[in-house]
């Protein structure tokens, strides 16, 4: 999946706009200066003010203020709304990966790329490009300011604009590799922070306390280093336009001495200089937003080039009904295949392994990658079902069931086209034996942590039962979730496939125990 370009969806109209603000301030520069020589030529003439100039350069004062906080804003926008088309790309992405190739992911790089590379790609559109465009037209602006002044002044001072700007170009690639090596670091602490926050009283408990926070204290030193590396390079760039603006001035100053350029002519130079100030410290800026820039789109796309899982892509709906399973040379991760045919309608205890079952269930949700031909349901391959009727059609009993922070009524009603209404939403909870739960939080209001963190096995077990109780299941995979459900639960949903004669697959773990039937083999 490419990455959305930086100029599509309207976006480059808003970098014409910033570019049209951006040569109004160069406009304005002009008159400050030719305003300021008039000033400065009136005082020595002994004359009164003139009105007029003093009007011309409060004016251009407010333009060039104005203009500047109207591109900055408009250059916010443009940044914000890439940032946004990079993060729906991401989610879609992610969603359309196998499940087993997402969980492999770490918490913390996944976090980082949602977080610290939309600053990269936001400060680029958003403030490096509009800080291109503004130092290509106010540093081309001033020069010919200067000209207009004094020639003599504009081949004094090109000089030092152009070794600056050499420097710049030569320095500024630099940045990328150790914009590159923070990024690294940084993420790194991300996503081991991200793993070991959630288990810091557990490792407290093994005696990792001391361990660990001496790895971190080593890592976030390293991560400083390179932070302080990266910054001195970045700020040395924004400070030369400092130190080529005093001299500069002395050029202007002592040019204007040997060829007796007058008071307000020697005023209006420096005022242009002063005004060129800016876009250049921007400039050496751009170098800096276009280093993370790069390390950020780097990895963007390398996680845009990950594989796409193929299932749940398809147009074709699933018949009405029970489903009739089958699987043929199914490739397993431990290198054999798994075959299997299932008649509609009835119950079947798996033989294989729980790691085999394990990718088996995944693979008739449409979690995981699979081969054409090689899963059928109903005579349907499984390539080409829709991802709506897998959703609808194949229900899955587990203790680990997708959990999202917020209220228990919106987590009962995940997957629902139409949220049901709250008495059928409670009625369905109850009987699959979340009255305690809902007890305890508060109801259908009450608020499930994230990860469903608040929830015992039992709660999550109830909570997917409720989920099939709320559907009409066409295909049932009964995994460990059944063993902790109460004999009450177990009844609601043996009843349940009894009336919608769904096909059954027990998962290998649920081989012991007395489950009632019609869950039994």
């Amino acid at each position: 999946m490419p990455m959305p370009r930086l100029l599509e969806n309207g976006r480059w109209r808003g970098l014409v706009v910033v570019s049209l603000l951006t040569l109004g301030q160069g406009v304005a520069a002009g008159a400050a200066a030719f305003a300021t020589r008039g000033l400065f030529e009136t005082m020595d003439a002994g004359a009164p003010l003139h009105s007029g100039l003093l009007a011309a350069l409060i004016a251009s004062g407010l333009v060039i203020a104005g203009a500047r906080v109207l591109s900055r804003l408009m250059g916010e926008r443009l940044g914000q709304g890439y940032a946004l088309a990079i993060r729906l790309t991401l989610l879609d992405h992610a969603s359309g990966m196998a499940a087993s190739a997402v969980a492999k992911r770490r918490n913390g790089c996944m976090s980082l790329r949602f977080v610290g590379d939309m600053t990269a790609f936001r400060n680029w559109l958003g403030k490096g490009l509009p800080r291109l465009i503004g130092a290509m037209v106010m540093i081309p602006a001033a020069c010919t300011v200067l000209w207009l002044l004094e020639p003599r002044f504009a081949l004094a001072i090109a000089p030092l604009f152009a070794v600056t700007l050499a420097v710049l170009a030569v320095v500024g690639p630099r940045l990328e590799p150790l914009h590159r090596r923070l990024r690294a670091r940084r993420a790194r602490i991300a996503a081991e922070m991200a793993e070991r926050m959630p288990l810091a009283p557990e490792l407290d408990r093994m005696g990792r306390r001391p361990a660990e926070i001496r790895q971190l204290r080593k890592r976030t030193e390293r991560m400083i280093h390179a932070a302080l590396h990266r910054l001195v390079w970045a700020e040395t760039l924004k400070a030369l336009p400092d130190a080529v603006a005093g001299l500069a001035a002395c050029a202007v100053i002592v040019t204007g001495a040997h060829t007796g350029a007058s008071t307000g002519t020697i005023a209006g130079a420096l005022a242009t200089i002063g005004l060129v100030l800016t876009p250049l410290r921007d400039l050496a800026s751009v170098w800096n937003f276009r280093a993370a820039y790069l390390a950020a789109r780097k990895k963007c796309t390398a996680a845009l080039s990950r594989a796409q899982r193929g299932t749940g892509q398809g147009d074709t709906r699933l018949p009405t009904g029970p489903l009739r399973v089958t699987v043929r040379d199914l490739p397993m991760p431990q290198g054999n295949t798994l075959s299997i045919d299932i008649s509609a309608g009835e119950t079947h205890a798996l033989t294989c392994t729980p790691e085999e079952a394990d990718t088996l269930f995944s693979a008739l949700c449409g979690l995981e990658p699979v081969p054409p031909g090689h899963i059928s349901l109903s005579g349907h391959s499984l390539t080409d079902l829709s991802r709506g009727s897998l959703r609808r059609g194949v229900h899955r009993l587990s203790s680990a069931p997708v959990v999202l922070k917020g209220s228990l009524r919106r987590s009962l009603s995940l997957g629902l086209l139409n949220r049901p209404s709250d008495a059928k939403l409670r009625k369905t909870a109850h009987a699959a034996g979340l009255r305690t739960l809902m007890d305890r939080i508060g109801g259908l209001d009450g608020a499930l942590a994230e990860g469903g963190r608040n929830l015992s096995p039992a709660d999550r077990s109830a909570l997917s039962l409720a989920r099939i109780l709320l559907g009409k299941p066409q295909l049932v995979l009964l995994e460990d979730g059944v063993w902790h459900l109460d004999p009450d639960a177990r009844d609601t949903l043996a009843a349940h496939i009894d009336r919608t004669g769904a096909t059954i697959l027990r998962h290998p773990v649920l081989a012991k125990g007395d489950l009632v039937v019609p869950l039994a083999a």
